[in-house]
């Protein structure tokens, strides 16, 4: 399973927030979207991701001065992406380890989608019960 098929599954739909942006108008765009993380863009280029864990740190840190903030005050950055061949297990490892929930998925330098932590759990589970499904398919048969 790799991260294009995941893809094709949910779609590339990308929501985009610039750095100048105030925290607030970000926060407003994830609410209307339903989504968890933006990536926030400079002109083309990909400068950071900011996810409701990043608003709810500042918020912390900031008070409620935090809304009145730029977002790439609160953005993680560098961005950490993944492309459409990665397998969908080496794509999970890298959000373990980094204790990231959204990846931007990156081809030719262009994002064409993102991916949580939610979407990768998900598909990792659909392919472990295949492999159950299978198994137990082949005992039977085997028994048989």
């Amino acid at each position: 399973m790799t991260v294009g098929r995941i893809l094709k599954y949910k779609g590339g739909d990308v929501f985009s927030v610039r750095p100048d942006h105030t925290v607030a108008e970000a926060a407003q765009v994830l609410h209307n979207r339903r989504i968890g993380a933006a990536v926030v863009c400079d002109g083309q280029s990909c400068v950071g991701v900011l996810s409701e864990r990043d608003i709810v740190r500042g918020l912390v840190s900031h008070g409620g001065k935090a809304l009145t903030m730029p977002v790439k005050a609160l953005m993680s950055s560098p961005v950490v992406t993944c492309a459409p061949k990665d397998r969908v297990k080496d794509v999970m490892d890298v959000m373990n380890t980094r204790r990231i929930r959204h990846l931007p998925v990156v081809r030719d330098d262009t994002i064409i989608g993102m991916v949580s932590i939610g979407d990768v759990v998900e598909r990792r589970l659909a392919e472990k019960q295949l492999e159950a499904a299978v198994l137990r398919d082949f005992a039977l048969a085997a028994s048989a």
